[in-house]
């Protein structure tokens, strides 16, 4: 005779309803067993580590802490009192928010590594919505620093950056340089084909200008993979700052300088471009503008070495991504304000993951002042 068997779940309760005939009772019962064992597994807590925060990271020696976190303890406890009130603020509800430690070190390690939501919030016994909601306060909350922490260079930092450049190769005046980046996405929902790089990937990107010691003085981040580098240059917000304020960004006759996919003005400078008839003089002009542009190159290979997170930025809202940018952008700025002996092995980690849209090259155009002013440092150069 067959057996009629209906299972109800409510809450912890396995089972409603059992309706079992008098036949193979014995076997029957066992079936139910099993089922009911079964359905209990599945509902089961997921296990997590409990109080890894309150008392594994305290234990941990600043190299243990580093390898874990890929910051410095240093630059750890400078950000929490930098951020630790803002966190711990209540809620809409009115209730405390998760322990401050806890928020700020799961998003560093989600930002640190390529491991899941899941695997993280086991790690510090949260839920994986709960993560999520702690990822987005404190990414807005570190975006909300931007200004404090991602600066152009005034006065006597102005002096120290143009020196340095200098050093480099011997390019005087010089207090930025400029490039774009890939952040690899998914495919948005929306228009995913602007998004498409001439690599097949799905990206944005990210356009910054850093200082000779590797830090972000303007970062500029959002807009699809496709769009040349030219063109973001040109909607940025420096780029309309310096047009209305050129003073106020280069007192001096200063300059950053750039790949070929820039514009040849005043205060930006790219090399020449080479079309096999240059001058002994202007590929040597070229070759000092590579050692001193290589800068920002490795800021962006420590930011990918350092942030993994960033080769592979998988989010569902794609609104959100720059937001996460910026975020990783003020923590590399934050890391490099305290001395970390990693730095090397970041950029090394970091290096072959930073993509560049190369058929950039040679769309950007020249202005009679900017080519006057390389021509007058290629003469001064070379002599």
């Amino acid at each position: 005779m067959e057996v009629a068997l209906s299972i109800a779940i409510v809450g912890d309760m396995a089972l409603k309803y059992i309706i079992l005939s008098d036949d193979d009772e014995t076997s029957d019962e066992d079936e139910i067993v099993s089922v009911v064992l079964l359905t209990k597994k599945r509902r089961r807590k997921p296990s997590r580590i409990e109080n890894y925060v309150e008392r594994t990271v305290p234990n941990l020696t600043a190299r243990e802490f580093q390898q874990h976190f890929r910051i410095t303890i240093d630059a750890y406890e400078h950000l929490i009192q930098m951020v630790g009130l803002l966190l711990k603020r209540k809620n809409s509800k009115g209730r405390f928010t998760i322990n401050v430690e806890k928020q700020l070190l799961a998003v560093i390690w989600l930002l640190a590594t390529p491991d899941s939501y899941r695997s993280v919030g086991e790690r510090f016994d949260l839920g994986k919505s709960s993560l999520s909601v702690c990822f987005m306060r404190v990414i807005k909350i570190l975006c909300s620093l931007t200004q404090r922490i991602i600066t152009w260079p005034t006065g006597h930092k102005l002096t120290e950056v143009k020196e340095k450049f200098r050093q480099m190769a011997g390019l005087p005046n010089v207090i930025g340089a400029i490039d774009g980046t890939y952040i690899c996405i998914k495919a948005p929902h929306e228009d995913p084909e602007s998004y498409i790089t001439r690599k097949s990937h799905y990206a944005i990107t990210l356009q910054a200008i850093c200082d000779a010691n590797l830090k972000f003085t303007d970062v500029f981040v959002g807009y699809p993979g496709s769009v040349h580098d030219n063109r973001i240059f040109r909607n940025s917000e420096i780029y309309i700052a310096v047009r209305n304020h050129l003073q106020q960004y280069f007192p001096d006759d200063e300059y950053i300088i750039g790949d070929k996919a820039y514009p040849c003005l005043s205060w930006c400078i790219p090399p020449y471009i080479n079309r096999g008839n240059l001058t002994p003089a202007k590929r040597h002009f070229n070759t000092i503008m590579a050692k001193t542009r290589q800068t920002i190159e490795r800021s962006f290979a420590l930011l990918m070495g350092r942030f993994r997170r960033l080769k592979f930025l998988d989010m569902q809202r794609t609104d959100l991504i720059p937001t996460a940018v910026l975020a990783s952008c003020v923590l590399h700025n934050i890391c490099l304000e305290h001395r970390d002996v990693e730095i090397d092995n970041y950029i090394r980690e970091g290096i072959d993951d930073i993509y560049h849209n190369d058929e950039n090259e040679g769309h950007g155009h020249q202005e009679i002042e900017g080519t006057r002013k390389r021509d007058e440092l290629c003469r001064q150069l070379f002599i």
